[in-house]
């Protein structure tokens, strides 16, 4: 999952993820927390803490930062919250041994909260399934990882509302997900 990068040259507030995905299938092989709905099936993969084996990394002053408050997690007890910044910086991780399969029609998705008072320019989620070179941003194309108009760079529209949680849809098709299994 993710790689969660805030705006370059600009401040960036709260930022957090849940990265989980859904299908009308058997959802994704070998993960946990498992549940059922009428649209398929959810499986959480972060959801309070890193998968297992997971290790987490950081780039440009960010770090991990769970919280359990201001705001109150959208889903779960905690989420991660992203420091305030005038340049480029994520939080990510890599290697968890409890993998995320994304199989055909499946869509992964995340929750975040941008403060209205240090919105950034752009959030980038990246996948890594041997290649970093599956992400998705909203807002402007500030960040130059990956080939813009392609499945390491694909625009998902303008960033989502401030002050509220907003669920963020990722078609595992759009960056090149499906089939594939991600270990960050």
């Amino acid at each position: 999952v993710a790689r969660v990068s805030g705006a370059a040259d600009v401040t960036s507030g709260t930022v957090t993820v849940n990265v989980n995905n859904t299908s009308s299938g058997n959802g994704g092989g070998t993960n946990t927390n498992t549940n059922s709905n009428s649209t398929g099936t959810t499986v959480s993969w972060v959801d309070d803490s890193l998968p297992p084996g997971a290790l987490a990394a950081v780039d440009g002053g960010d770090l991990w930062n769970w919280i359990s408050a201001n705001p109150t997690p959208a889903v779960g007890s905690k989420a991660h919250q992203s420091t305030v910044g005038n340049a480029l910086h994520q939080h990510y991780f890599d290697w968890a041994s409890q993998t995320l399969t994304v199989n055909a029609g499946e869509t992964m998705y995340a929750y975040v909260y941008l403060d209205p008072a240090n919105m950034p320019r752009e959030i980038m989620l990246q996948w890594n399934d041997g290649s970093w070179e599956h992400r998705a941003f909203w807002g402007e194309d500030l960040i130059a990882y990956g080939t813009k108009n392609t499945t390491g760079r694909k625009s998902m529209g303008a960033l989502p509302a401030a002050g509220q949680w907003v669920r963020l849809e990722v078609p595992g098709s759009a960056v090149g997900l499906e089939g594939k299994t991600v270990k960050g």
